[in-house]
């Protein structure tokens, strides 16, 4: 292809805050542009997070952030037709509480904290709570003990209590569970009237490796608590879950914080938390009496738990942590929390649309030890029919509100109008910028590299067959483009996602139509078929098949430059980007 170049323009960035605040560099290319860190003193420079919660619920339909999340592990409930309320143990602190704040405009604004009860002991985080067919309501929640059925002589016991005189008081705790139990994410009243309570117990034998090669199944197994009174007494489940781990893995908790839901046919579906890279799943026939075998479902997910929510018309929405890390197996949760995902069903649960990211972590101010990230996710649905979700950790706690409708969306388009919110850049802000070009007055994506891995990650409505249109600007000196797409979500500096994508394409600069003016990239694919095509100006320049297998499709794109520690401050300029689901 014939190139048009020329060694010497001028630009005018923008480069712009929260709120739109924006300052004007006009330069010679070749001076230098400002950092993006420069232009963000803000917490939040990309992501859901800088997106304004409108004036009006019924204007909400991206998922915007409406509070601050009171507590780790939190619950939200919906205690009457327009109450919400979100219970936490109050922690740091005491942790000798169960706390609320409650909303009664569908979650946009929230009370200051107020005690429900005081707990019996010291608590960690995990409570769960269910409202009955009459509107009590009943709370599970755990106490740090001693014995010799926990965690090396550590306990964390199961009480249970419920509300009295129409929800003013809560009835005096009782312990229905001695031993060591994690978060707890399942309880749910089944339509048989049945309470039906999932956790997962420490087994002590099984607190050490195994020393020979037999089948390591980590600290816990899965077992299930249901009562047919009400809540007077507990039966156990006839048999307990236990899942092989991969034991070579930093953490080996087994089988753990799994969460339930009872489908249209009766049946209970179990989703649990692994550290095997999906989330597995187990079905009970017998509202939860027994359990079948476990086994791994075709959700891709870091170690973190699942959750599920049906809504009024009957549709499932199902959030967890779409994330792997490919550079480095042993990060965080083996996949790291940074965005939590949503994805909604309208079939029971045989299909799915959506995969989106509804929270992610703040760009800056990234913890590194300690529990952090997106998950530990608890959603409603509020009576304006929208979603109100509370999940995240530490400082990435939140309150997040959208349309559940959203999730079946099947195109998006991004021409910066909202800044960078669909756009992800962790540990990158200094090489990604908002800016206009030349004699354009429409904003773009400017994508740049000083060495390493420096990705820009966004996140489209998932689709087994589709088209991406990308127009950009590639700059003098650009080294190249690559585009990548796949299946789930991997931090900007991830060396090895983009090459671990399913879809992996790099432009070379000689391929490339011109320098300093606009052109199309067009990419299709077509999962059937396992291939995907690349085109410049609707010029095809390959095809190729598949990187690897996919299963529920396609709904990350990764763009940034080859070429290794090799740099490229010029970079090249995206000015807008759409995907659709057909050709």
């Amino acid at each position: 292809m014939k190139r048009i170049s020329s060694t010497k323009i001028r630009l005018s960035f923008i480069l712009l805050s929260i709120g739109l605040i924006s300052f004007s560099i006009d330069r010679n290319y070749d001076s230098g542009i400002a950092s993006l860190k420069d232009s963000f003193p803000e917490e939040n420079s990309f992501g859901m997070r800088v997106r304004k919660v409108p004036k009006k619920a019924g204007s909400i339909h991206q998922p915007v952030i409406v509070a601050k999340g009171p507590g780790n592990e939190a619950t939200i409930l919906r205690t009457s037709q327009n109450e919400i309320k979100v219970f936490f143990v109050n922690r740091p602190g005491d942790a000798n509480k169960l706390m609320s704040v409650s909303s009664a405009d569908n979650g946009l604004s929230w009370t200051a904290a107020r005690k429900e009860f005081d707990l019996p002991g010291q608590a960690y985080y995990a409570n769960a709570l269910l409202k009955d067919a009459e509107g009590n309501l009943h709370c599970i929640f755990h106490i740090f003990g001693e014995g010799k059925n926990g965690y090396r002589g550590r306990h964390l016991n199961l009480w249970y209590c419920h509300t009295l005189n129409n929800g003013k008081d809560w009835s005096e705790p009782t312990e229905i569970y001695h031993g060591y139990v994690g978060s707890i994410r399942g309880f749910i009243q089944l339509k048989n009237k049945r309470f039906l309570l999932v956790f997962a117990k420490a087994i002590p034998a099984r607190s050490q490796k195994p020393s020979n090669n037999s089948t390591d199944y980590g600290l816990h197994d899965i077992g299930a608590l249901y009562s047919d009174n009400m809540g007077k007494s507990w039966q156990s489940s006839e048999n307990d879950l236990k899942i092989p781990i991969e034991s070579t893995q930093t953490t080996r908790y087994g089988g753990v914080e799994p969460n339930i839901i009872e489908l249209s046919d009766g049946k209970i579906w179990m989703l649990i938390r692994t550290n095997k890279g999906v989330t597995y799943q187990s079905f009970s026939t017998d509202s939860g009496t027994s359990w079948h075998q476990p086994e791994p479902t075709k959700f891709i997910s870091s170690d973190s738990p699942a959750a599920t929510l049906r809504l009024a018309d009957n549709r499932i929405v199902m959030f967890w942590n779409s994330n792997q890390r490919w550079d480095n197996k042993r990060t965080y949760a083996l996949g790291g929390r940074e965005t939590l995902h949503a994805a909604i069903s309208s079939d029971e649960g045989k299909t799915w649309k959506g995969f989106r990211e509804v929270l992610t972590s703040p760009s800056t101010k990234q913890m590194e030890k300690g529990d952090r990230g997106t998950a530990y996710p608890s959603a409603i649905q509020s009576a304006d029919g929208k979603i109100v979700l509370v999940s995240g950790q530490a400082e990435e706690r939140a309150i997040v509100k959208f349309d559940p409708n959203w999730l079946e969306q099947t195109t998006q388009t991004d021409d910066f109008s909202e800044n960078l919110a669909k756009w992800t850049f962790f540990n990158n802000d200094g090489l990604t910028s908002m800016g206009s070009a030349f004699s354009l007055s429409q904003k773009g994506l400017l994508i740049r590299k000083t060495d390493g891995t420096q990705d820009a990650v966004w996140n489209f409505p998932i689709a087994t067959k589709g088209k991406l249109l990308i127009n950009v600007i590639s700059n003098p000196g650009n080294k190249g483009i690559i585009l990548a797409i796949t299946d789930n979500f991997s931090v900007s500096y991830d060396s090895l996602a983009s090459k671990s994508a399913v879809i992996y394409h790099t432009i070379k600069p000689q391929d490339m139509p011109f320098m300093d003016k606009p052109f199309k990239i067009r990419l299709t694919w077509d999962m059937q078929k396992g291939k995907s095509w690349l085109y410049l100006n609707d010029h095809l320049i390959t095809e190729k098949p598949f990187e690897r297998n996919t299963y529920f499709g396609l709904n990350y794109l990764r763009l940034g430059i080859p070429g290794g520690n090799i740099q490229d401050h010029n970079g090249f300029l995206v000015r807008s980007v759409k995907m659709s689901p057909s050709w």
